[in-house]
């Protein structure tokens, strides 16, 4: 599925085990459901029951996606140019 898919769930990177949910998206904020309170475990994440969005604690062992967060030069050709794009 795409990440614009409207049935995928959001995910969201975090720095703290313990987070606050209430469902809210920038898009429209006023929308949303009861504000809880979830608990990551040592799965590395934690799923909000409402709306199924994900919290992925940083440096976790869930957060296994290469990026600048963890991986400065993450996504750079061995010589550190980015890649090229075709059609672009």
């Amino acid at each position: 599925m795409a990440a614009t898919d409207p049935f995928t769930p959001e995910i969201a990177y975090v720095e703290t085990s313990r987070v606050a949910c209430d469902g809210a998206t920038q898009t429209s904020p006023a929308l949303g459901h009861p504000r809880v309170y979830l608990q990551i475990d040592e799965k590395g994440y934690v799923d909000c029951g409402y709306c199924d969005k994900r919290f992925i604690l940083k440096g976790g062992i869930a957060d296994t996606a290469p990026d600048e967060r963890t991986d400065p030069g993450a996504g750079e050709n061995s010589d550190g140019s980015l890649p090229s794009r075709p059609g672009v």
